[in-house]
């Protein structure tokens, strides 16, 4: 039994729709065969496959980071400008490919204004200069009668792109990454990108390279450039880029737990390099996956269960408890690969975690309320990655041969987020956690009079390893659940085992 408390009076914060974002990159096929491709038949006149668009359309995606990622760290953006018989094919030092640059900057404006995306476009701070970048804004956003804004016009784009968003590079503090920098390096490099390109564009939104595993990355890159940033990002890929395992079902229940940790050390790191003297600057998780790319199995949708889809909707369900502090979030990707959707030929087959984003991006008000749970907890064992740990110093003379015990914490078995709208609807994001038993859960609203459900929809499959296939495309989808019982401000439902659930409710 599970007793849920909802102070309807209680705001935390506005909830900025960007949180349900996503990434797209040049690399296996999250581009070309996957959003691209203008010989398949499902494709429109831009090139774009219609099966992808109207699943982008279906999760009313926010918010589209492009176009990297590694990739971004030697891409010269105007390689993919113009007419697409004159760009360059080059060779593609982040995944060792060759790149045709047919699809480029005009390309992925298109993109998402197809399916009412706002565009975040990562400049290469790996081999591109400042000089580069401020170019890039120029093109995009420039009204004046300068080279680059001219040059957008004569490729057919008279009106500005208007793109608000920019990434200050992808993971430069990693070794795998083209000219990988310190902190120092990193937050000095950066400020000279910022300024110019803010000179360019004042009204422009800047996201900071994060290091959400290094208070030290974070602390120096908040000291110099703080006042110039809106976002710091971070990045997490739970199973293979992390400490967690694939099989571990109540393990990856602490997932949610362990973001929190590092969005904790991220913005300490932060206020203290801005002497804590403004909150502005948010976290931007702006690649997150349960599964990194290097997973076994990770192009197969039979790796994408039910236990993907009840850990992305947990995932989901932090980032809006946790508003006030995270400002938007990139789901690492959309297609193939680990993504949401996957296309095979002309088919396109919706995995699991896919059914979340259209349950909880169609489902979410504009404020989240607090919400208080008690009653069955779950133990889940506690992982967390070695990159955190400091280097030992091997004097610990008290007990030289005690091997660091397992650590585990207990959490509520139901996660429960509740948002409310201007129209006066109140949804309800419930996940049981449980993997075997269906959970009976009290809900009472304060703050907000008699209610009434109006609708209840759940996710759910009696086999945590149901997936999605061509064979069987809808083995886990969005069902309609019974309603619950309500007796004034107390509602009162039975959730199954491992499944979520979304409840709308009105004031009577």
């Amino acid at each position: 039994m599970m007793y849920i408390t909802i102070d309807a009076n209680r705001t935390k914060a506005a909830v900025d729709r960007k949180i349900f974002g996503h990434f797209t990159e040049h690399a296996f096929r999250n581009i070309y065969g996957g959003m691209y491709e203008p010989e398949s038949s499902t494709a429109d006149e831009h090139g774009f496959r219609k099966d992808v668009l109207d699943a982008l359309k279906k999760v009313r995606t926010p918010l589209l980071r492009y176009p990297g990622g590694n990739f971004v760290s030697n891409y010269h953006w105007e390689d993919g400008i113009g007419p697409k018989s004159e760009r360059k094919r080059v060779f593609e030092y982040a995944w060792l490919t060759e790149e045709s640059n047919q699809f480029g900057t005009a390309d992925f404006i298109e993109l998402c204004r197809k399916v009412g995306a706002e565009p975040l476009i990562c400049v290469n701070m790996g081999t591109g200069t400042v000089e580069e970048a401020m170019h890039w804004v120029e093109y995009c956003n420039g009204t004046g009668n300068t080279y680059y804004a001219n040059l957008r016009r004569s490729h057919g784009y008279e009106e500005p792109f208007g793109v608000k968003y920019w990434g200050l590079g992808n993971e430069m503090y990693g070794l795998w990454q083209m000219n990988h920098k310190s902190a120092r390096q990193y937050a000095e490099a950066a400020l000279e990108f910022a300024k110019a390109m803010k000179w360019v564009d004042p009204g422009i939104s800047l996201i900071a390279c994060g290091y959400e595993q290094s208070s030290d990355w974070n602390y120096t890159v908040a000291k110099e450039i703080g006042s110039l940033i809106d976002y710091i990002s971070a990045h997490h890929y739970s199973v293979g880029w992390g400490p967690f395992e694939r099989d571990d079902y109540m393990g990856n229940l602490y997932i949610p737990e362990y973001m929190n940790l590092l969005t904790d050390l991220t913005l300490s790191a932060v206020n203290t390099g801005l002497n804590n003297v403004t909150d502005h600057i948010q976290v931007a998780w702006d690649e997150w996956n349960l599964f990194g790319w290097a997973v076994d199995g990770v192009n197969e949708d039979s790796s994408y269960t039910m236990q993907n889809a009840l850990v992305t909707a947990l995932i989901l369900n932090f980032f809006i408890k946790n508003c006030d502090r995270i400002g938007m979030a990139n789901y690492s990707t959309f297609v193939n690969i680990n993504g949401a959707v996957s296309t095979h030929g002309d088919q396109l087959v919706r995995r699991p975690q896919f059914y979340v984003f259209d349950l909880l991006s169609n489902n979410t008000g504009e404020r989240a309320v607090e919400t208080y749970a008690e009653g069955e907890m779950l133990d889940v064992r506690v992982s967390q990655s070695e990159k955190l740990n400091r280097p030992k110093l091997g004097i610990d003379l008290t007990h030289p041969e005690e091997e660091k015990e397992e650590r585990w914490v207990k959490v509520p078995a139901v996660d429960c987020a509740a948002t409310v709208s201007a129209d006066g609807t109140m949804y309800l994001s419930l996940v049981n956690k449980h993997p075997e038993e269906d959970i009976t859960v009290d809900i009472e609203v304060n703050g907000w009079g008699d209610i009434e459900a109006v609708k209840c929809s759940r996710i759910y499959h009696e086999d945590l390893a149901a997936s999605n296939t061509l064979e069987h495309p809808e083995e886990v989808n969005i069902q309609e659940a019974a309603r619950p019982e309500i007796s004034g401000t107390c509602l009162k439902m039975t959730l199954k085992k491992h499944s979520v659930n979304l409840v709308q409710l009105k004031k009577k």
